[in-house]
């Protein structure tokens, strides 16, 4: 029964139970950029006191269904089975599930292909429906009063109705410009896109187990396959830190160009402080060709991927995107830079199916003067006999989310 699950989450690396609501589900708290949720990147589970042993990681994105499972082992991770599929045009729009039966049944079929062993799934909400901020209440309050006050504060800070959206709670530590207060985050997210996933996975027959934050399961993946736990992920936090040194100071952006979604996360300090998203992807250069060259939609994704395109392409189709890309790019690290005590990034690492365009990282870190590489996800991963090493190879630059969302057992 969702309703009636507790979750734990790690504040500060102490145990915190939150309480249960009837009619919400839970999700992972984002942290503000000036209060990020310190070490570790967390998610809530469903209806469980732990989380299961191997959990799927499905990312819905609008142009494909991703499904990845992996299990820990003495050489880092070990890929257990994957899949891949298109999702019809318009069952999700910018993320947001339009279709729910369209999208189960797309998700139902890479289940099946993938042949799983587990039917325990992830999945994650975006950070356009997900509102996050900080208050200081004082300590002196009792948990009622403190229940009553975040509700209070919730209807000036939350821009829907309350009772549209799923909110909760928890104090993360002392205010420190104020012993007298305490730091509480406040989290809603919008009712409606919890309730489509949750929908589409049961009626594909599946366990909605842990529902996250897309920008959270990013930098998981992130710290978890390249940055910081790359050996082993059964090393202490004490040897994976002593092990990479300088490493944990370093600035990364996290730069994921998916098909109509740009998400740029930030990690210092093992921390996310930063996360943007803006509607644009490689959906904008498939609408193009589309137009340019009078095809279908199917006909100039096909191309967009496999070439024999005109003679014209490159320089009235992909060098504009690029550069309208780059641009996005540019404008983005300029409102970090403006926004935070931060004034330099040290790396840039691309994701997402657009990443795989020739040359893009030579000429995104020619504009920003910011060193840039695209995410080698495999390279501390071994594969099942059951995985093919040449398609996921094909599909890996797209997979970090669902990597982000299968590694959420890794927090418990």
């Amino acid at each position: 029964n969702v309703s009636n699950v507790k979750c734990i989450q790690l504040v500060n690396e102490n145990p915190v139970i939150l309480r249960c609501r009837t009619d919400y589900y839970w999700v992972s708290f984002v942290f503000s950029k000036l209060f990020a949720l310190k070490d570790k990147i967390l998610s809530l589970n469903f209806g469980f006191k732990s989380v299961p042993k191997i959990i799927l990681g499905i990312d819905i994105s609008s142009s494909a269904i991703k499904l990845i499972e992996v299990e820990p082992n003495q050489d880092g991770y070990r890929v257990l089975s994957y899949g891949v599929l298109p999702l019809p045009p318009g069952a999700v729009v910018d993320r947001e599930i339009i279709d729910v039966e369209e999208t189960a049944k797309v998700l139902k079929q890479v289940y099946e292909d993938s042949k799983t062993s587990s039917s325990n799934v992830a999945v994650a909400v975006s950070g356009a429906s997900v509102i996050s901020n900080v208050i200081d209440v004082p300590v002196a309050l009792s948990e009622k009063q403190l229940e009553a006050r975040v509700e209070l504060e919730a209807e000036t800070i939350i821009p829907f109705p309350l009772d549209q959206v799923n909110l909760d709670f928890a104090v993360v530590g002392q205010n420190p410009l104020s012993k007298d207060e305490l730091r509480v985050q406040v989290v809603a997210c919008q009712r409606d896109s919890v309730d489509r996933r949750l929908d589409v996975i049961i009626r594909a027959g599946l366990h909605p187990t842990v529902v996250d934050v897309e920008s959270f399961a990013f930098a998981r993946a992130y710290k978890q396959l390249i940055g910081t736990a790359t050996t082993n992920p059964r090393q202490s936090d004490h040897m994976v830190k002593k092990r990479i040194g300088s490493d944990t100071q370093e600035v990364v952006a996290l730069i994921d160009i998916g098909a109509s979604v740009f998400t740029f996360v930030v990690i210092s300090q093992e921390m996310v402080v930063y996360s943007l998203e803006q509607p644009f992807g490689g959906k904008q250069l498939t609408e193009d060709i589309q137009r340019h060259y009078n095809l279908s939609w199917a006909e100039a994704g096909k191309a967009k991927r496999k070439g024999g395109l005109g003679s014209d392409y490159v320089e009235t189709m992909l060098d504009p995107f690029k550069d309208l890309l780059i641009q996005h790019i540019k404008r983005s690290i300029q409102v970090f830079y403006s926004s935070t005590e931060i004034k330099k990034i040290d790396r840039l690492m691309l994701s997402g199916g657009v990443s795989k365009v020739t040359g893009l990282p030579d000429e995104i870190s020619k504009a920003t003067g910011i060193p840039t590489e695209i995410v080698d996800l495999l390279k501390n991963i071994t594969l099942s006999s059951k995985v093919s090493r040449s398609r996921l190879l094909s599909d890996m630059p797209a997979m970090m989310l669902a990597f982000g969302l299968a590694l959420s057992k890794e927090q418990k």
